[in-house]
């Protein structure tokens, strides 16, 4: 499997992994809690909103600033920059260094002439 691939498997599965999470746990604390029919669905996805974010948050704060073997908490335990830090992949915004927006002349450009030419008549512009 290519570095781009690999890089794009790990970034799937670190993101669904947390969201897995966030539903079985969100589903285990709401079990045994009865609401409103209108109330408890959204009560369900708010949690597992909440539950997802903070396991992830979680974890990544445990892979940085601990050990990054916990990573595989998360499914992997590498990063997806793990995949792609030997040889970054080229985007395409990289192809031409020359920032947007930027004055330069592009190489099929004839050159330009910065001085103003001399008006032999003195007659005027339009």
């Amino acid at each position: 499997m290519s570095n781009a691939l690999s890089a794009l498997w790990a970034s799937i599965v670190r993101t669904i992994v947390p969201l897995v999470v966030g539903a079985v746990v969100s589903y285990l604390v709401s079990k045994g809690v009865t609401l409103d029919e209108q109330f408890e669905p959204l009560l369900g996805t708010a949690l597992t909103v909440a539950f997802s974010g903070l396991y992830y948050i979680a974890v990544r704060l445990l892979e940085t600033y601990v050990t990054p073997k916990l990573g595989w908490l998360l499914g992997l335990a590498k990063t997806p920059t793990d995949y792609t830090a030997e040889s970054p992949a080229k985007q395409p915004h990289e192809a031409d260094p020359t920032p947007v927006g930027a004055d330069y002349t592009p190489q099929h450009a004839a050159p330009v002439d910065a001085t103003p030419a001399e008006n032999p008549k003195n007659a005027p512009t339009v």
